[in-house]
């Protein structure tokens, strides 16, 4: 994708999020953008699919470490181990918002689409973490920017670029499952993750 390209899909994106304000706006323009191919960030072949229901977009996490919290397996433990639960937060960000692995950005920055809610089960100790394929296993929710316009996915998180599945949605989300790429990035300057998402949402609902 050219950097034109990438631009023009940032802003996509980002008034698609901002018309979720306003429910009729919202159906609107995503009648519009399933029609036109234009809420789209992703491979080729979603792009030129011929079903038109189908929705791509990309966005950015970035995890605000101070809103991470454990619960220990055993009393004598001082980090998180396998089977260890947990719950976290963060901010969403248009896609490419966060630059190389983040480490100098600050997850409180402006700008953000909505919020993001994670839950889950510690699969390694939290010093393996950094190195482990599928550290976790986890549910995560997107609120764009709200509650009414959400998207909740399930499964593994760890180094690299992991699938997930998207579960479902509500308000203009609702009525879609699909798929999740996330690529993780690395460490932003709270000691959060940061995470590059992939959505292909597809309707199976009217």
């Amino acid at each position: 994708m050219s950097a034109c390209q990438e631009v023009q899909t940032v802003a996509i994106v980002h008034s698609f999020v901002q018309s979720l304000r306003q429910p009729s706006r919202a159906v609107a323009f995503l009648v519009a953008a399933a029609l036109t191919g234009l809420v789209t960030a992703a491979p080729a072949a979603a792009q030129n699919a011929p079903d038109k229901s189908t929705i791509v977009f990309t966005v950015d996490v970035a995890e605000i470490a101070s809103l991470f919290n454990p619960t220990f397996v055993r009393p004598t433990d001082t980090q998180p181990e396998r089977g260890s639960f947990f719950v976290t937060e963060g901010n969403i960000y248009p896609a490419g918002t966060i630059q190389g692995n983040g480490a100098d950005f600050d997850p409180n920055s402006g700008g953000a689409l909505g919020r993001w809610f994670c839950r889950g089960t510690h699969l390694v100790s939290g010093t393996e973490f950094p190195f482990a394929a599928r550290g976790v296993h986890t549910a995560q929710l997107y609120l764009l920017p709200d509650e009414g316009s959400s998207i909740a996915t399930d499964g593994v998180e760890g180094v690299g670029t992991v699938m997930r599945v998207i579960t479902g949605g509500t308000g203009p989300f609702r009525g879609y499952i699909g798929e999740q790429k996330q690529e993780f990035l690395g460490f932003n300057a709270s000691g959060g993750v940061n995470l590059r998402v992939t959505v292909t949402l597809k309707r199976v609902t009217h």
